[in-house]
């Protein structure tokens, strides 16, 4: 007896009409020769022949969870949207401890949006990191390899994978496509199971995706300043190197002279050593590194402003030999006022509400540090300074709640009168509150809300529901006879998904014309300031201002928009820092006749 035909594999069964774009944008971040698969059965993964492509249909039934052999896998590309890290279940960074050493590292070089998964029913663990444009992959992985390398974390099959993972003189190693059956989403806190790829539908668990790889996607700008980071790193490695091979190996005790203070010794006091040749008086090393830091990569979190502050101060105050930043010691504060204001303009990285709302108390924390002197610098003792917060500020934060209160009431009782149902977003749209505050003030709606909901359901009808044929599946069985002309309810249903999809397209390609459109303006803003800071030559500026400006200029250096922008500035940044060294050098004497 022969074995039946196998089904025919539908799309539309999984990802019906109107998730064309979303299978389309998922379809588009993988390469499609020299896959890998392996039976559902147990067994190893193989390698298809190079020259078999892996086609769409494969691909989709492979994350609907309908492949009834194989899982799937793919090869890298010569450029990736995505880079991978995989973690085996057995692996000694599958714990809570090393996951976060691990997303901290990303963090500190500029990576800050990550998506964690569990890869399949193993345990694995596969942490996503997406770019809102494609990267070389060798570039990508030589990068990931060098900072985690940097930061000893060890690379290996079974212990921590990179992908994309091409291979020199070969096809490299394939990557288990996502959302195939054992996948789940985990929590980057608690490394819990949030949703089980077990328990959703194929649609569901493509949306969930997709919007992490348009939410938690990386700029190509933080891929910049992750390679400017891995330099960093690597040229600081070699300054370690050299100053321990400088140590004189002798154990002498010398006499006669005046012990000096015996200094702690860590990490950043080594650092500060290898960079200055000795420890500058008055230098607080965990300061002046966490300084540092900020400067090279702004701020990557909430709550670090006041930190940022104190400690890119002390960086300024004694300057960073090894950047050629030169020092901004006493006589410099407003300069070091105004170096400070434009980082925090610049390189805030959206972490610090105040100065996105432009309080004034940040202002005012900037000049306070920029202008603090040790107590035998003083001429005078100043006012001890109070945190306290003003009567005005209490005021208005009362009159701006009831205010809300009452544009919430007012635009629920206008929308209640339209007797129909609505929504909550028409609700903030109508009231001009965000969702935040709607929540903060359920009482003034929800309980109304869902009554006047319940109600209109059960005694209104909506255009939709009138036409022939508008019953459910559980309700009306599916007529057995095919008619040649098109039922009116199905093409009523047919007309309000196509509207429904083309809604959907226009409003994605409005969001992909207000991101040129930002993008674009953030060029403009950023050319229009280095126009303004370097509209006077170099030798033309006192040497106060060329100090204050390498430091200024070495911010809008990290966030250039492109290579052009970045090298033209560079070549401006060198000639202000020749201008200076010639400056401290004096003037040359005449050549001997």
């Amino acid at each position: 007896m022969s074995e039946p035909a196998p089904v025919k594999f539908n799309r539309r069964t999984y990802f019906p009409d109107g998730w064309e774009i979303c299978t389309a944008e998922f379809l588009e971040l993988f390469h499609r020769y020299g896959y890998i698969y392996k039976s559902r059965l147990g067994g190893s993964w193989y390698s298809a022949d190079e020259s078999w492509k892996l086609s769409d249909s494969e691909i989709l039934k492979a994350i609907a969870c309908a492949h009834p052999k194989f899982y799937i896998g793919c090869r890298a590309g010569k450029s990736s949207s995505f880079a991978v890290l995989d973690i085996d279940a057995k692996s000694k960074y599958h714990n809570k401890q090393h996951m976060q050493k691990l997303l901290n590292v990303l963090a500190g070089a500029g990576l800050t949006k990550s998506s964690l998964y569990r890869s399949s029913y193993s345990g694995g663990w596969h942490l996503y990191i997406f770019f809102d444009e494609p990267i070389n992959s060798a570039d990508l992985r030589k990068q990931l390899v060098k900072l985690l390398t940097l930061h000893d974390f060890q690379i290996a099959k079974g212990t921590l994978e990179i992908f994309p993972h091409k291979g020199e003189n070969s096809l490299g190693m394939g990557l288990r496509l996502p959302l195939q059956p054992g996948w789940a989403w985990l929590s980057r806190q608690t490394l819990e199971v949030e949703h089980e790829r077990d328990s959703l539908d194929a649609t569901i668990a493509l949306e969930l995706f997709i919007d992490a790889l348009n939410g938690d996607a990386n700029s190509y700008a933080a891929f910049c300043q992750l390679k400017s980071y891995v330099d960093e790193l690597e040229s600081r490695k070699e300054i370690a190197k050299g100053h321990i091979h400088k140590v004189p190996k002798n154990n002498l005790v010398l006499f006669g002279r005046k012990p000096q203070n015996i200094v702690q010794t860590g990490e950043c006091v080594e650092f500060v050593v290898s960079v200055f040749h000795e420890l500058p008086p008055g230098i607080i090393p965990d300061n002046w590194y966490r300084g540092r830091e900020f400067h090279l990569n702004g701020l990557t979190g909430p709550s670090q402003r006041a930190e940022a502050i104190t400690s890119l101060s002390h960086y300024l105050f004694y300057g960073d030999p090894s950047r050629a930043l030169p020092a901004l010691g006493y006589g410099y504060e407003q300069e070091r006022e105004w170096a400070i204001h434009e980082f925090l303009s610049l390189k805030h990285n959206g972490h610090s509400e105040d100065i996105n709302r432009g309080h004034s108390d940040a202002i005012a924390q900037i000049e306070r540090a920029a202008h603090w002197r040790p107590t035998h610098k003083k001429n005078d003792e100043s006012l001890k300074y109070i945190a306290n917060v003003p009567i005005a500020w209490v005021r208005e934060n009362a009159n701006r709640k009831l205010d809300a209160r009452k544009r919430i009431k007012a635009a629920f009782d206008m929308l209640a009168t339209k007797n129909r149902p609505f929504t909550i977003s028409e609700l903030q749209q109508q009231s001009a509150c965000s969702k935040t505050t709607l929540y903060k003030h359920l009482d003034i709606w929800r309980q109304q809300y869902e009554d006047l909901a319940s109600g209109l359901f059960a005694i209104s009808t909506h255009e939709y529901n009138v036409f022939d044929g508008a019953a459910c599946s559980e309700s009306k069985p599916h007529s057995e006879s095919h008619r040649e002309n098109t039922p009116p309810g199905l093409l009523a249903t047919k007309r309000v998904v196509y509207e429904i999809s083309m809604r959907a397209q226009r409003e994605k390609k409005q969001k992909q014309q207000e991101a040129i459109r930002s993008r674009r303006a953030c060029e403009n803003d950023w050319q229009d300031k280095i126009a303004c800071l370097t509209s006077q030559p170099p030798n033309k500026l006192p040497a106060e201002k060329l100090k204050t400006l390498i430091s200024v200029l070495s911010f809008y250096l990290s966030v250039a928009p492109n290579f052009d922008d970045a090298l033209s500035l560079k070549q401006h940044i060198d000639n202000l820092r020749e201008e200076l060294h010639n400056r401290m050098l004096g003037p040359k004497p005449p050549p001997d006749k």
